[in-house]
């Protein structure tokens, strides 16, 4: 019987800290005393059937053990952000309670560690979907439309603002916006990738064309430089454009990690 509660006391104290962590992450919020929380409300899981109290008693008790928890876990200065985290608290704890009823229904009884097994999993798979959820909200915040003119030829890409990019161009002092190939290709057809990722551009045929050498974004390597007639930079309210604009031929990947085209400079926004 002691194994039973301790074991027992073990696996609501884990499904309390990921339930915790959830929030936090679901919130973009560090949990502070996760394991005061946990603890709590795992004591509080085992003893209370014990008292064999009527089901309104035991709701109400419940919803003022999670009030308790949250407050424990998250600072808040106003009731509204109170509400927000203990609705977030309340919807994550009904996704675990709910994944262990519908294995329950599709299996029967189910054990402790079936409920830890059920449990780790819906943690896992939480997990991956809200650091892609918040991943995603970060480059919408950091996006931007971008239309770049060169001669008669306009493109419209999605930009992606990076605080990192810190390029200029050492012979026109401007600060470089970089693109990949696929932009590339839509002002200069007639050169194939081969020879751009080879570095092997007569850049007597590009606008401006040269290369530079830099050791950051691109790789440490050289890239070329070459100047569009206007950008046109638009977010919502937000509209700015520039005239004779350096842009950068980048392979180095960064549309990988933010799912753009452009990579603008954090000095023109």
């Amino acid at each position: 019987m002691e194994i039973i509660i301790e074991l027992s006391f073990a696996i609501n104290f884990i499904i309390n800290a990921f339930i915790i962590r959830l929030t936090g992450l679901f919130l973009k919020e560090k949990a502070r005393l996760w394991w005061l929380s946990s603890t709590i409300g795992a004591v509080i899981a085992i003893i209370l059937p014990l008292f064999h109290l009527m089901p309104i008693f035991t709701v109400l008790i419940e919803i003022l053990l999670a009030s308790l928890l949250v407050s424990i876990s998250f600072s808040f200065k106003k009731f509204k952000k109170f509400l927000i985290i203990y609705a977030s608290f309340i919807g994550i704890t009904f996704i675990f309670g709910g994944g262990c009823f519908a294995f329950k229904e599709a299996f029967g009884q189910i054990s402790l560690f079936c409920v830890l097994l059920v449990a780790s999993v819906i943690d896992i798979i939480a997990t991956l979907v809200l650091k892609w959820r918040n991943k995603t909200r970060v480059i919408e915040t950091f996006s931007y439309s971008v239309k770049i003119r060169l001669g008669e030829k306009e493109v419209e890409e999605e930009g992606y603002l990076d605080s990192g990019n810190m390029l200029y161009d050492p012979i026109t002092k401007k600060p470089i916006i970089l693109i990949t190939y696929e932009v590339f290709s839509k002002f200069y057809k007639d050169i194939n990738y081969l020879s751009a990722f080879l570095k092997n551009v007569d850049v007597n045929k590009i606008h401006n064309g040269h290369y530079i050498k830099i050791n950051s974004i691109a790789s440490g390597t050289n890239i070329l430089v070459f100047t569009a007639d206007k950008i046109e930079v638009k977010k919502e309210e937000f509209l700015k454009s520039y005239e004779n604009v350096a842009i950068g031929l980048s392979f180095s990947g960064f549309e990988k990690g933010c799912g753009r085209q452009v990579l603008l400079h954090s000095e023109l926004i």
